[in-house]
């Protein structure tokens, strides 16, 4: 366990596993360094595995205000630094994604690869519909509450079917555990979010990209997937048989694109 100061004072959580080149991954705004376990495994065999919490998550400070992509991109800048790093391959799920779609086109060369999975680059308005209503539901800071209305737009029928109890206890969880803290921060995240323009930015990436997509997710559909698609110049798009978590519901196959994905970016 180890924690990067940040001028301001505030800290961010990471850790570092495995060895080889360095691979960052990026978490979806709900998601904490622990969310990876999945991923680390796999990719520590061949790879030296940085994971982190952004601020406003998991072990980081969670201030209540002043968060943005841009910010989110100084500290990983600030993170690679720390550690010795001058070029990563970058894995970004959702919110990560974004952050590192922003974080490829502002400092190229950093960048060996990126991976974004369940990622937009703009915002339509049933999307910024779908996010009013998260924001209003940690407005109620109830961590049971919550769950149950944000849920039904990131799993799959599948998942619900096969996972119902892990779920069940997630949510017991996560009631427990997330305080006002929490919810503020949440939504300080999600303002940030609302605030994103990136399909210009997007021909600016330069280094190969892997676009993953949920075949069966709702909440940023595969449409917003070929956008990204149709503006990396060097990218190129698969699609899974999940939802919008395609990292937690299908490890296997997100793993194996991934590890090939970065094997054909060092040749």
């Amino acid at each position: 366990m180890a924690f990067l100061e940040l001028p301001d004072g505030k800290q961010l959580f990471f850790q570092v596993e495995g060895e080889g080149s360095p691979v960052i991954l990026l978490n979806g705004i709900m998601m904490t360094a622990e969310a990876w376990a999945f991923q680390r495994r796999d990719l520590a065999q061949k790879h030296l595995v940085i994971s982190h919490d952004f601020l406003g998550q998991g072990q980081s400070s969670q201030p209540p205000e002043g968060y943005s992509l841009q910010l989110h991109c100084e500290h990983l800048l600030a993170l690679m630094g720390k550690l010795d790093i001058e070029e990563a391959h970058l894995i970004g799920a959702s919110y990560g994604g974004e952050v590192g779609m922003l974080f490829a086109a502002d400092y190229p060369e950093k960048v060996k690869s990126l991976t974004v999975a369940g990622s937009v680059s703009e915002i339509h308005p049933l999307l910024e519909a779908m996010g009013r209503s998260w924001m209003a539901a940690a407005d109620l800071e109830k961590g049971s509450h919550f769950m149950r209305i944000v849920a039904p737009l990131i799993y799959s029928e599948r998942f619900f079917q096969e996972r119902g109890e892990w779920f069940e206890g997630r949510v017991k969880a996560f009631n427990d555990q997330a305080g006002p803290q929490w919810f503020r921060a949440f939504n300080g995240l999600m303002r940030a979010f609302m605030e994103l323009n990136l399909t210009p930015r997007l021909p600016d990436i330069s280094c190969p990209a892997l676009i993953i997509a949920g075949r069966e997710d709702i909440l940023k559909t595969v449409g917003y997937s070929e956008i990204i698609r149709d503006n990396i110049p060097q990218s190129r798009l698969e699609i899974l048989d999940t939802a919008h978590a395609i990292p937690l519901e299908d490890p296997a196959n997100f793993n194996r694109l991934v590890l090939e994905f970065m094997a054909e970016a060092e040749e």
